[in-house]
């Protein structure tokens, strides 16, 4: 992932810099005005930009995205210290995929920056749509530590719900993220993953057996609990009445 800095305020751009770089991003440069920012933009295309609305040059922050998205339609963050209704509409005309209000945390700003992956991921990955618009996503980028780690959808086995947060088994290895059930199974195609109980979903092609006695699913070494109120839903889909 490689980022622009886009801001004429010394001490945000000294702030937006640190964090790119304690994230492990890669710093295409900083830039106080518009045409500096189109000239790096033209020799060196970013993934994704952090803009201030009001920045110095010929143009400002939202004229600068709209000539950027004709031109190049590269992902903008827009960041403003101004909150009133007509600078907030306009700078929604330029579709950001992010607005970001000064003053902002670390943690405001690092979690705004990855969800913009985790949509530009999903945005990658979508492929025609199928007749019930279900969309399907190859891979997932999950945060482990200070690094987003590729996982292949197939290679899931299961997620587990614990409050907000839910786990995610592989074969080899467990995840734990920070979204919940109904979040994690937007991401994932429909078809495929089908929830067995309030905090469980299960990838069908792993499926075993099914207990009916014991409501039990068998995901190979796993073995997760089927609900009565899911049960039946999910034999249908499987077919197996």
């Amino acid at each position: 992932m490689k980022i622009l800095i886009v801001e004429d305020e010394e001490l945000y751009a000294d702030k937006l810099e640190m964090l790119v770089e304690k994230l492990e991003y890669e710093l295409v440069g900083i830039v106080d005005n518009s045409a500096n920012a189109l000239e790096l933009i033209r020799q060196n295309p970013p993934d994704l930009i952090l803009m201030d609305i009001h920045i110095q040059g010929q143009h400002d922050g939202v004229e600068l995205a709209d000539l950027i998205n004709r031109e190049f339609n590269i992902p903008v963050i827009f960041i403003t210290s101004l909150l009133d209704d007509l600078t907030f509409n306009r700078a929604a005309r330029a579709k950001p995929i992010y607005f970001l209000n000064k003053p902002f945390s670390d943690i405001q700003l690092q979690r705004s920056i990855e969800l913009t992956i985790r949509q530009l991921d999903a945005q990658a990955n979508e492929p025609q749509e199928w007749e019930q618009d279900v969309v399907f996503k190859e891979h997932l980028f999950i945060k482990v530590r200070q690094k987003l780690e590729k996982v292949a959808v197939k290679d899931i086995v299961y997620l587990e719900a614990e409050g907000r947060y839910c786990q995610i088994f592989t074969e080899e290895k467990k995840y734990l993220v920070r979204l919940s059930l109904q979040e994690c199974l937007a991401l994932l195609p429909v078809a495929e993953f089908l929830q067995t109980h309030r905090s469980y979903l299960v990838n069908a092609e792993k499926i075993r057996s099914i207990d009916l006695q014991d409501n039990l699913i068998q995901l190979n070494k796993y073995q997760v609990p089927l609900s009565k109120r899911h049960r039946e839903v999910l034999l249908k889909k499987l077919n197996w009445l």
